[in-house]
């Protein structure tokens, strides 16, 4: 993450290039080559991988930049003053970073992606989702796609699998326990879903989870 303290500050990579002012936040994907300069000041922010959820790089790469509105103005202040201030704590400044990182996440869900998060062990049709933005079906699965940069249904898969993986690294529930918690009816399909978004089996993740621990 990026926050341009005094003048701008740009930043190019897959072929775009940007130009953030001191009222913009931008976000780079990790592994994305990139170049960037600054003549004045900048903060950068190196987000931890567990932190960047798979969910949240397939928008966030697509919508980059976020302009800072007066709801998040308290909390640059904040990150600003920690930045100047000669008895700058890192811990502190970094945890002020990830808050920042969650609001930038927020801001730029949709509310028929909000509602994927909060509903995902459940079942969603697409007609669910696309009467939440307004659209017909054929209209919001095309939309959707321009503005997130996946169907739907990959996504929905996205968030569930995520989900998953939280409990298989929390929990000692059978995998078929989980697969329910998460939406999926039998064990099975839920298993194929999950080693086709981690390459890895339920628990292939689960052993390699309590071995990092």
């Amino acid at each position: 993450m990026i926050l341009p303290i005094r003048q701008n500050f740009y930043i190019k990579f897959l072929g775009q290039t940007y130009h953030l002012t001191p009222r913009q936040i931008g976000f780079v994907p990790p592994g994305a080559v990139h170049e960037f300069g600054c003549p004045g000041k900048a903060l950068t922010l190196n987000i931890p991988a567990e932190m960047v959820k798979s969910t949240d790089l397939v928008f966030l790469t697509e919508n980059c930049v976020l302009d800072i509105d007066t709801r998040l103005d308290p909390l640059i202040f904040l990150i600003k003053q920690e930045v100047e201030s000669e008895d700058t704590s890192k811990e502190s400044l970094r945890y002020l970073f990830y808050y920042l990182y969650d609001k930038f996440v927020e801001r730029h869900r949709l509310p028929s992606l909000r509602y994927m998060h909060e509903n995902y062990a459940g079942p969603l049709s697409i007609a669910k989702l696309a009467s939440i933005e307004n659209y017909n079906v054929s209209y919001y699965t095309d939309w959707f796609k321009k503005k997130v940069g996946c169907m739907p249904s990959e996504y929905l898969q996205m968030v569930r699998i995520d989900k998953a993986k939280e409990i298989l690294a929390t929990t000692r529930y059978r995998i078929l326990d989980v697969a329910m918690q998460v939406g999926y009816n039998n064990g099975s399909s839920f298993a194929r879903a999950f080693k086709a978004v981690t390459g890895i089996t339920p628990n292939q993740y689960r052993r390699l989870a309590s071995e990092s621990k």
